[in-house]
């Protein structure tokens, strides 16, 4: 079984590829399993089924104020059912309404199931899941995506001895505006600015949000902040790109030396402006092979929009570049040392 992750920072076009990858005939392209289940992702030591399907299957009050039809519209896929669209268990808020038209069976079936895998490490399970679901839709390959995973980059090369990775590299000032839209991405600059204040880091590479034991507590002090106005509220920018360069630095360093065979880089730019070329080494990187119907249909969901940055002033755009300049520099500079 073939074993990916894309690393990303948000809003870097990472939706728009695992789109691309659902159509691949031999790929299990499976969407933010890490990213909703936010604090519970990685928990540490040897932890049974049931506690891991816990951290899949539970809701939170901050994941569903973050992910919702309201607040993420394009991005929510769960269309309701059995569930509460807005008090939604984090696996079916997107993962498995891209795989099925019927998540709810296969959110049931899984809840069966995964309870009774047999104590383990974080990784095996996710390993065994992963696996399982791939098996299940007769995919050969499997790809896992969840935004700003770039700030778990060390854990899961750590957790997955063997994976793969696509670095999805996206114009930094561009990912920026679009992330400062965003209302997840809005919420996490705040609280890696707010936690700063307690000398804790939401991208320690060890501790990092979903992966330190104290992210369950934060997340449940929750309701001490006025999260609706956070996530309605636009930051500043130039913090959003700070946030966005210290992701790239610490991202890029953690899989810096892997052999040449295990990372892959994709640039976005290039993906839109002659996708073919990079629709062939990304199906070949992840599954093996990128037939030739797959890149055609890939290239067709393709939809192109103008740059948010001609609207802004030119010492704002300045003063934003100069905010990005080391994540840029750790992009140009990855593996060329």
């Amino acid at each position: 079984m073939r074993q990916t992750f894309i690393l990303g920072s948000a809003r870097c076009g990472s939706t728009l590829v695992s789109r691309m990858l659902a159509l691949h005939p031999q790929v299990l392209s499976l969407s933010e399993v890490f990213a909703t289940a936010g604090p519970a992702a990685f928990p540490h030591g040897q932890i049974s089924g049931a506690r891991f399907w816990r951290g899949l299957s539970t809701p939170t009050r901050v994941g569903s104020m973050v992910g919702n039809p309201r607040v993420a519209p394009q991005e929510f896929l769960y269309q309701g059912g059995a569930y509460d669209p807005y008090n939604c268990p984090p696996l079916l808020q997107i993962t498995l309404p891209q795989l099925t038209d019927d998540p709810d069976a296969l959110f049931q079936r899984l809840g069966r199931d995964v309870p009774r895998y047999s104590r383990a490490d974080i990784g095996t399970h996710y390993t065994r899941l992963f696996g399982d679901l791939a098996r299940g839709f007769d995919r050969t390959a499997w790809v896992e995506r969840s935004g700003g995973s770039l700030l778990a980059a060390g854990t899961l090369r750590a957790m997955f001895p063997q994976v793969r990775f696509v670095l999805l590299a996206r114009d930094g000032v561009d990912t920026v505006l679009s992330m400062a839209d965003y209302p997840a991405t809005r919420l996490a600059v705040f609280m890696w600015r707010w936690l700063q204040h307690l000398g804790l880091d939401l991208m320690h590479p060890s501790g990092h949000y979903g992966r330190g034991r104290i992210w369950p507590l934060v997340q449940a002090m929750g309701g001490a902040f006025p999260l609706q106005r956070i996530l309605d509220t636009p930051p500043d920018p130039v913090d959003v790109a700070a946030f966005w360069s210290q992701m790239m630095v610490r991202g890029t360093s953690a899989v810096q030396d892997l052999p040449q065979d295990r990372v892959m880089v994709l640039r976005y730019e290039a993906l839109l402006d002659a996708p073919d070329g990079p629709l062939a080494q990304l199906g070949t990187f992840i599954a093996g092979g990128a037939p030739a119907g797959w890149r055609a249909e890939a290239a067709h969901l393709i939809r192109r929009g103008g740059s948010k940055r001609d609207a802004l002033a030119p010492e704002t755009l300045a003063k934003i570049k100069a905010a990005c300049a080391d994540g840029e520099a750790a992009l140009a500079n990855f593996r060329q040392s």
